[in-house]
This record gives C-alpha cells, sequence and structure tokens, in this order.
C-alpha cells in the first residue's frame, strides 16, 4: 500500500511537470513573441525621433536664414537714415556757417 500511495504520488508529480513543461513552453513563446514586439515599436520609436529631430533641424535652420534676412534689411535701413541723419547735420552747419544773412538773401531773389 506504501508502494502504491508513492506510485501514485510519483505519477502525480510527473503529470505536474509535464504540465508545468507545457505552461513554460507556452509563457516562453508568448515572451518571445511580446520581446519581437517591444523590439519593433523600439526601432519605430527610434525612426520616428530621427524624423523628428531631422524636422526639427530644417526648422531651425529655415528660422535662421530668415531672421538673418530680416537683420540685414533693417540695417540696410538704419543705414540709409543714418546718411539722412548726416547729411541733414551737414547742411546744418553748412546754413549755420553761411549765417542768416546769406540765407536771406537767397530767399529773398
Amino acid at each position: 500500500m506504501a508502494q502504491s500511495n508513492a506510485q501514485k504520488q510519483l505519477q502525480q508529480y510527473d503529470t505536474d511537470i509535464a504540465v508545468l513543461k507545457v505552461e513554460f513552453k507556452n509563457l516562453d513563446e508568448k515572451f518571445d513573441t511580446a520581446l519581437n514586439d517591444v523590439k519593433h515599436d523600439i526601432k519605430e520609436c527610434e525612426t520616428l525621433i530621427k524624423e523628428g529631430t531631422a524636422s526639427t533641424h530644417k526648422l531651425l535652420t529655415d528660422f535662421q536664414k530668415s531672421n538673418q534676412e530680416s537683420h540685414d534689411n533693417m540695417a540696410q535701413k538704419i543705414t540709409a537714415l543714418e546718411r539722412w541723419r548726416w547729411m541733414l547735420i551737414g547742411a546744418g552747419m553748412v546754413a549755420g556757417t553761411l549765417g542768416y544773412s546769406v540765407i536771406e538773401f537767397w530767399m529773398s531773389h
């Protein structure tokens, strides 16, 4: 009787081991599938990050070009205004040097 109980327990253990092996195999396959999915998702994220970086770099480059053009245009306008200022200062100095009487003489004729 003790032997039959021991044999039954061994058979039960063998059955349990076989079930655990099957469950482990199924789990291993699921893990491999999930791991492949994760690897694919990581590659996809890497691609998206690279594309985002490239588009951001292009936007920054375009912005820098636009900013430089704006600064160049503003510098040209400021230079033109400074020329006018110096012409007016020069005209004022000439008028001041000639004096009021010469200006009055020119305006009367």
